[in-house]
């Protein structure tokens, strides 16, 4: 059976909805696509007494929640094309303006991992590289990892969010005394969202006191700062 013919019968079994509004037909609809529309984003960090630029594509919204729960818990390959293409969007614009050389993605725990079968941002990162048409590559060691356990974000506000992620990233040592700080280009940390920039900031300090160069961070999606 030929391909075409494969792909008209899975779809007559299976028909695509969008993952917006989850009406039959494309991937996401021109309604919800006003809702997920790439344009630029600005926030800033303030770090360790640096401040760090955030450049994001998309506001948050209902659309664009279920657009990145289909990527992150769904694996739905058409949510993480509107994804990669969000993180791309932002990153040309980082690029440009910012400068950087490497991305890093902010790390998952393992049984986060596990639970979805795969390191779902840091898949998208490897994506995002590859269709970038500006000389970016990822970082070929990690240098993120999780350093205690933290409390679940959804129900805290902005203050007791900082403070339940402070000091819950770190860089081990092995990726400092194999290959040095020094030997790694400046760093664009990669995320699927921003709502207070805790998460951010904490891996910016995590890579800072480890002595590498951070030049901001660029995410799909942007939401507004919880109080």
């Amino acid at each position: 059976m030929k391909k075409s013919a494969v792909k008209n019968l899975t779809e007559l079994i299976f028909p695509s909805r969008c993952i917006g509004c989850f009406q039959l037909g494309i991937s996401i609809c021109s309604v919800c696509r006003t809702s997920w529309h790439p344009h630029i984003y600005l926030r800033e960090l303030t770090v360790l007494g640096s401040i760090y630029p955030v450049v994001s594509a998309v506001q948050y919204s209902p659309i664009a929640s279920r657009v990145l729960l289909s990527a992150k818990e769904s694996n739905i390959a058409a949510a993480d094309i509107l994804l990669t293409d969000a993180i791309s969007h932002s990153l040309r614009y980082f690029i440009k303006r910012f400068g950087g050389d490497i991305l890093i993605s902010i790390p998952s725990r393992r049984s986060a991992s596990r639970k979805r079968g795969r390191n779902f941002l840091g898949e998208i990162t490897e994506e995002v590289a590859k269709i970038s048409s500006m000389k970016i590559e990822v970082s070929k060691i990690q240098l993120l990892t999780h350093s205690r356990s933290v409390k679940d974000q959804s129900a805290l506000n902005s203050r007791q969010r900082f403070a339940n992620l402070s000091g819950a990233l770190g860089v081990p040592n092995k990726a400092i005394s194999n290959k040095g700080a020094g030997n790694i280009g400046s760093l664009i940390i990669v995320d699927d969202l921003i709502t207070t920039g805790a998460t951010l900031a904490e891996a910016i300090r995590a890579l800072r006191t480890a002595g590498f160069e951070v030049k901001g961070a660029v995410t799909g999606a942007v939401a507004k700062p919880l109080r």
